[in-house]
């Protein structure tokens, strides 16, 4: 009996200590489990903290360019670590919580190791808001709309019909140079006066004097008159009322570029170096500008759109929205006008001049010489006005005894005809009208017969006023040079008018869009101690590391 008593307590012993085993294994387990759930639990209450972090810091854009340009620009500033450390804190759970603390991660740092700035990723990011506020404001199918009205500007190639007619203008003023000095020379050698009388090219030879010394009716040189209309600045001529002085501090802006090269005025039509001087001034390579037509369209639509040009004056710039988020009675957000920095904002982003004068001059200069180009193209396809021109051009080569000189005459006569048409296109346009790209008969403008009475003070008689829709509008010649430009240059001077213009409105005086991202980068990292497992492994703490990346 007793052998047996002792076998059974043997097994009971057995048994127990397997039980305690599979007891233990099991708190053991579970405990395990806890502690996974536990850790798993703290590390997403740390992650997010930081993503709350990371969108609390977002929603500091800055309110005046919002609700005037419709962008998200966040400007960092030395607060920048402390305020997403506090958020971060915050929303990890505070030590007093009831019930929540053994879940609480401590935060041991923080900091922002990375940003998108506005250049960043050849200013993508930039490009994408403008992008998609056009596409909100304007609806998806504007773009296209835009497109399709440009076409017919750039489907000339207006830079090689400008290259065409310089050369042409240039070898005939060449060969009519050598025949007028061999001419000089021989007159010099038979009547014994020096050789200065030679003309250089230049073909203002008194032609009403010579006509009345020789007997004949004086003829009368439609060049002159435009000639000494040109003596003015163009903007005098093509302008009504006040030209804006402002200028632009460029030395207080964060980045800024280079302005454009100078497109000079063509000085006269008396001396074709004058002429084709003034072509070869800037390019007119517009043709290859249909290949950018989809590269940023939408941010040249925005500028159009959405800041003031010279045929606009009154028009706002921005969306121009109350940025207090104060609604009207009708609970629509609030408009504003805003102050502007330019009046000719779209004029500067083409050029880049400090002056509201120097840039609305540059782009005029520029629309003047495409004028100028598809209006002589128009004159040399008219049999009639070809015609009267070769008659007069006759008549002055005859007056002058140099029969020669015909052909420059000709030339010099055309190119007068077609820049002052041009004038008058460009005050048209000025003006709020539309001109067709290629002129027709029913749409020229000056006869050869006023262009030899036209003055400077009577541009104003012969600008159409017609509200007609046919034709393009100014703002369709600023979308046509915005292809032109620099993407980089453009973007930098869209920001400059920004930045200029926010720190006119009250409270926005030290905006600096230098400082501003659209999004940031930031590391965390974390530690907490064990609770259902670990003081028995010799582990003491947790580390965590948190890395977040946000973006508008």
């Amino acid at each position: 009996m007793g052998g047996k008593t002792e076998k059974n307590c043997i097994g009971n012993a057995y048994i127990t200590v397997t039980f305690a085993m599979l007891f233990l294994t099991i708190i053991s387990v579970l405990l395990s489990s806890m502690e996974a759930v536990r850790v798993s639990a703290v590390r997403l209450r740390g992650e997010i903290a930081c993503a709350i972090a990371c969108e609390a810091f977002l929603s500091q854009y800055e309110p005046r360019v919002q609700a005037r340009y419709g962008l998200y620009l966040v400007e960092r500033d030395g607060w920048d670590t402390a305020f997403l450390k506090q958020f971060i804190e915050e929303n990890c759970g505070s030590l007093d919580e009831g019930g929540v603390a053994w879940i609480r991660p401590a935060l041991e740092s923080v900091a922002i190791d990375g940003e998108i700035h506005i250049e960043d990723e050849d200013f993508r990011y930039f490009e994408d808001q403008i992008s998609d506020l056009m596409i909100t404001v304007k609806g998806s199918q504007y773009a296209g709309q835009v497109k399709d009205s440009l076409l017919g500007l750039l489907s000339s190639d207006v830079e090689a019909e400008k290259d065409s007619l310089s050369s042409g203008i240039g070898k005939t003023g060449e060969a009519a140079r050598i025949q007028q000095e061999a001419a000089s020379k021989e007159s010099s050698d038979g009547e014994g006066s020096d050789a200065d009388h030679t003309h250089s090219g230049n073909t203002d030879s008194g032609s009403e004097t010579a006509g009345e010394e020789s007997g004949g009716t004086a003829v009368e040189d439609p060049r002159k008159n435009i000639t000494d209309m040109l003596k003015h600045p163009i903007l005098s001529l093509v302008m009504d009322g006040e030209i804006s002085g402002a200028v632009l501090d460029r030395n207080k802006l964060s980045d800024v570029t280079d302005p454009e090269r100078d497109v000079d005025q063509i000085g006269g039509f008396m001396d074709y170096k004058d002429v084709t001087k003034g072509m070869e001034s800037t390019s007119l390579d517009l043709k290859d500008s249909i290949e950018s037509l989809g590269e940023g369209f939408l941010v040249n639509c925005y500028i159009v759109d959405f800041f003031k040009n010279a045929a606009s004056p009154g028009k706002p710039s921005g969306i121009c929205y109350d940025a207090s988020g104060n609604l009207t009675g009708q609970g629509e957000r609030r408009q504003i006008q805003g102050k502007t920095a330019l009046e000719y904002e779209t004029e500067y982003i083409i050029c880049g001049k400090s002056s509201d004068g120097g840039n609305l001059q540059s782009v005029v200069n520029r629309i003047s010489l495409i004028r100028m180009v598809m209006n002589m193209t128009y004159l040399l396809q008219s049999p009639a006005k070809s015609g009267a021109v070769h008659s007069v051009a006759a008549a002055l080569a005859s007056a002058v005894f140099m029969p020669f000189l015909e052909e420059l005459f000709y030339m010099l006569i055309m190119a007068a005809w077609a820049y002052a048409e041009a004038l008058v296109d460009c005050r048209c346009l000025l003006g709020g009208g539309k001109v067709p790209f290629l002129k027709s008969d029913t749409t020229w403008t000056l006869s050869l017969g006023q262009l030899g009475k036209l003055g400077a003070g009577q541009m104003e008689g012969y600008a159409r006023a017609d509200a007609s829709d046919s034709g393009h509008s100014y703002e369709d010649y600023l979308h046509m040079l915005l292809l032109t430009v620099n993407r980089e240059k453009k973007y930098i001077r869209l920001i400059n008018l920004i930045e200029a213009n926010t720190r006119l409105e009250d409270g926005g005086q030290d905006f600096n869009a230098g400082l501003c991202v659209f999004g940031i980068s930031i590391c965390a990292d974390f530690t907490f101690s064990p609770f259902f497992y670990g003081p028995g492994t010799g582990k003491r703490q947790y580390d965590h590391h948190v890395s977040k990346s946000i973006a508008y």
